[in-house]
């Protein structure tokens, strides 16, 4: 296998997730994107990575940090994807990330003559939710006739004891989430795609244990910018539970106009409302825990014809963290397939969602290694 040198752009929760299975796994050299050194110092003496200095908002800046660099791990915020793509072409640099948000997943997918023309792979929405759910629907429609629908649900469960609550916490980027809670999300009804109201569709479902009953809402996501194709599913939907208590708080900054991507003069200065509240919130005091333990299910559920007769595949990916956060979903899964194009598991050029290149099996094994686990109708897989 070749070692080679594998870069992650952007040190913030996810990346740190994501060094942490690269020094675990990977034999090669890892080289840390930031814009502040200082800030990652320890977990870059911790982890023996170079740093390098890079400004994400100027484009030659990445051109010149990513020289030298085989892939490229894009573990920054989504609507920097193509830019960071761009870059990589002109580097030289396979390309990962985390996805797109359905908008900027289409506009990614439109490089892929160029990639090919490089000889280079994208991977992009690669990800749990994108990424995991995308491999799972492509497995369970393996052998199908037909697809007549694919629904994703995802629930999650905290079971941790707190010295301390954040009066409003979330596992993932707080501007990610608020797009979420502001986009209209797409869904794709009898083979058109409809755009529905933001939290519409919050009806309750039922979980396996011990998550249980949960109220999952339409959020607008990547999955639903190529599973419809590439898999000529007649339906598919993303939806996600959040706590009760959250959503009305986030529902209480929206009603108060404060998600407005919009900018308002406030004493001759102008200041984008949604990103003058992403600032606010991470100045929110941390949640503190005592003991962490976390359960989530991402379930995929793929119903059509085989051999003239309906047939319903359900498949969960199951995690139970005990003394870390279950964020180790998402953040793995970049690691592993970073790993497959250097090892040339994946050989295809081009840009592509992950259920079109990732090898299923050879993912799954690798995700049991990190503790999580594939179930086929109950039945563990992997």
């Amino acid at each position: 296998m070749k070692e080679g040198v594998i870069g992650i752009l952007g040190l913030g929760a996810m990346g740190q997730i994501i060094a942490k299975d690269l020094h675990d796994s990977f034999k090669g050299k890892v080289v840390y994107l930031v814009r502040n050194p200082s800030s990652i110092k320890e977990i870059a003496k911790k982890y023996r990575a170079e740093v390098r200095i890079v400004d994400i908002s100027k484009p030659e800046s990445l051109v010149k940090a990513f020289k030298g660099i085989d892939v490229i791990i894009h573990a920054v915020h989504h609507e920097f994807n193509v830019r960071v793509m761009e870059a990589c072409l002109e580097a030289n640099c396979h390309y990962v990330d985390l996805g797109g948000l359905f908008h900027f997943t289409r506009e990614q997918l439109k490089l892929n003559e160029e990639f090919k023309r490089k000889r280079l792979t994208a991977v992009i929405g690669m990800g749990a939710s994108p990424g995991i759910t995308n491999v799972l629907a492509k497995y369970g429609a393996q052998g199908l006739e037909k697809v007549e629908a694919v629904q994703i649900r995802i629930g999650m469960k905290d079971f941790s004891k707190y010295k301390r609550v954040s009066p409003l916490s979330a596992s993932y980027s707080l501007q990610t989430l608020l797009e979420e809670f502001s986009w209209k999300p797409a869904v794709w009804k009898n083979g058109k795609m409809v755009f529905v109201e933001p939290l519409s569709g919050r009806e309750p479902y039922v979980f396996p244990k011990p998550i249980g009953k949960q109220k999952p809402q339409y959020t607008i996501h990547s999955e639903l910018a190529t599973l419809p194709f590439t898999l000529r599913a007649k339906n598919v939907s993303f939806k996600i539970a959040f706590d009760d208590d959250f959503v009305e708080k986030v529902m209480l900054l929206k009603r108060l106009g404060l998600t407005k991507d919009e900018e308002i003069e406030i004493k001759h200065n102008k200041i984008n409302i949604k990103s003058f509240l992403v600032e606010v919130l991470k100045q929110l005091p941390k949640s503190i825990p005592k003991k962490i333990e976390q359960y989530e299910i991402i379930r995929v559920v793929v119903k059509g014809i085989k051999e003239k007769k309906s047939k319903t595949i359900i498949l969960d990916t199951k995690i139970h963290s005990v003394n870390e956060t279950i964020d180790k979903e998402t953040g793995v899964p970049p690691s592993i397939v970073a790993q497959f194009i250097l090892s040339n598991q994946i050989k295809e050029r081009g840009v592509f969602p992950p259920e079109l290149i990732i090898p299923a099996e050879s993912f799954f094994k690798e995700l049991t290694k990190r503790k999580i686990f594939i179930f086929q109708n109950n039945k563990r897989i992997n």
